[in-house]
């Protein structure tokens, strides 16, 4: 399944008996499944049809459809006939009526007696005159554009995700390269305090020779622990790993949909580059960890409109 956009819009129509059958869908991003559907009282039955279609190949999105017909006027008048029964009994309670409130009742005119559903029947089988499998189809030539026209989006989300992993690499690169800087001049801070500790402590029955080698040898430990805090190499591994894992999903899409998983993905990256802010103590490093942050979230919004 390649990535596909939970934004999009498809259209169709077909030209019938009655009049022209247009259908319009369009689709946002939405946590989960959501339909709205405008049909036409006379086309309420393809509601069941509609949805099960769209549940299959939507999994999650807000959808619209728009189901209309503009009629025929001379080709609908030759494709019905007059229900004589139902117009018998509408006059039948039109004069009960005009006989019980008088000055309330004024007579139906021909229009509006031919409004009333039932007294215009079409002898075509099917939904307003048009059998189900004519309607249903020019649905289906609809959802058709619409999946087009979210792959066409989801492509551009794939590229301008593609590009900001770019960036990413970019920056994780630098932060490789200053890690040993960073870890050095960690060591020099914790050395040049402890140093500063040790000499105003009190002196000791030790010789100063000895004395100089029990510093040293602590005020190394104590360097090498604090760097070892420090150290970042494991938040730059992991963020390779989810990286690789990110364009892996948008280079060879699997048969399910990407989109939470690459929301899952941003939230590891982002845990990550938070990790790495927070452990280092060195000006380069804090900034690229910002850019990284900055990157990510760009990433993320380009990842909610993903199916």
């Amino acid at each position: 399944m390649p990535v596909s956009s939970m934004t999009g819009f498809g259209s169709a129509q077909m030209p019938t008996p009655l009049g022209l059958v247009q259908v319009e869908i369009r689709s946002v991003n939405n946590r989960f499944f959501e339909l709205g559907l405008r049909l036409p009282e006379d086309l309420r039955s393809l509601e069941p049809s509609i949805r099960e279609r769209l549940a299959r190949i939507l999994p999650r999105g807000k959808v619209e459809v728009r189901f209309s017909v503009l009629r025929d006027t001379a080709a609908s008048a030759e494709s019905v006939s007059p229900n004589f029964d139902r117009i018998d009994s509408l006059v039948r309670l039109q004069e009960r009526l005009e006989s019980q409130y008088p000055s309330a009742i004024a007579p139906w005119r021909m229009a509006e007696l031919l409004s009333f559903p039932g007294v215009l029947t079409s002898p075509t089988a099917g939904v307003d005159g048009l059998p189900q499998e004519t309607l249903l189809s020019v649905f289906d030539a609809a959802v058709q554009s619409l999946e087009a026209s979210r792959q066409a989006e989801g492509n551009k989300l794939a590229q301008a995700i593609t590009e900001r992993i770019s960036t990413l690499i970019q920056l994780q690169t630098e932060a490789a390269r200053l890690l040993p800087e960073a870890l050095e001049a960690q060591r020099a801070k914790i050395r040049t305090r402890l140093q500063e500790a040790f000499g105003q402590a009190p002196g000791s029955d030790l010789q100063p020779e000895a004395m100089a080698v029990i510093l040293a040898e602590r005020i190394q430990q104590e360097a090498h622990a604090a760097a070892g805090r420090a150290d970042i190499a494991e938040e730059l591994d992991r963020l390779q790993v989810h990286i690789q894992a990110v364009r892996q999903a948008l280079d060879k899409p699997s048969d399910q949909p990407q989109g939470k998983r690459l929301d899952f993905l941003c939230q590891e990256l982002h845990r990550e580059a938070n990790t790495l802010g927070a452990k280092s103590s060195h000006l380069g490093l804090t900034q690229v960890s910002m850019e990284m942050r900055l990157t990510i979230e760009q990433i993320r919004e380009q990842v909610q409109n993903i199916q």
